[in-house]
């Protein structure tokens, strides 16, 4: 247990330090001191700098997943409203909104470790909205013929820009920016019945 506890505290301070000097800023011994251990003892846990940033991405997956998993089990146009609960879960967490945005800056670059994880992160995530908005087409709920691709791609880079103008300007809410491009999405899209309700 007490060895669970130092890996749980050394991710923890990892966290931290990522979002706040980015994963090339960051030193092992600075984790270390952050978590309370020695650097051959955080060692002992990660044999390295990659491998802890490996951990803290699964970390936040495992984390992530706990709540979006719920949030994002509607099917078809529900997804729309299931993503704006996220929107207003994340509005509550600067840190850890700072710590993926900083490592997706950094990993644009190929080179970066956080690269490949990133890559594919988008691509699960643009699949799932797409996925939910492809069973709406074909059950009515929107009209056909849109290209729910491209719309997929462009609720991630609504959803992404948004933290990352809020991590500038906290005073700017997510939540209402969003319910914008939802409503534009629904006055367009969505198949809504005569007495105003959607099919």
């Amino acid at each position: 247990m007490r060895g669970e506890g130092s890996r749980a505290a050394i991710i923890e301070a990892a966290e931290a330090l990522f979002a706040s000097q980015g994963f090339r800023g960051a030193s092992l011994a600075s984790v270390a001191e952050q978590a309370g251990l020695s650097q051959p003892g955080l060692l002992h846990h990660f044999p390295s700098k990659v491998a802890l940033l490996l951990a803290v991405l699964e970390n936040r997956d495992l984390e992530d997943g706990k709540v979006s998993s719920a949030r994002l089990s509607r099917r078809g146009i529900g997804i729309l409203g299931a993503l704006e609960n996220l929107v207003e879960y994340n509005q509550g967490r600067p840190e850890i909104v700072r710590l993926f945005s900083v490592l997706l800056g950094e990993g644009l670059a190929d080179t970066h470790p956080a690269h490949d994880y990133m890559v594919s992160r988008y691509e699960r995530i643009r699949a799932r909205i797409l996925r939910n908005l492809s069973q709406a087409e074909e059950c009515g709920e929107i009209l056909p013929g849109s290209d729910l691709k491209a719309l997929s791609a462009v609720v991630v880079a609504v959803m992404d820009g948004l933290q990352f103008q809020w991590l500038l300007d906290p005073e700017l809410d997510m939540v209402r920016c969003y319910q914008v491009l939802s409503d534009l999405i629904s006055s367009r899209l969505v198949v809504h019945n005569s007495d105003g309700g959607s099919d």
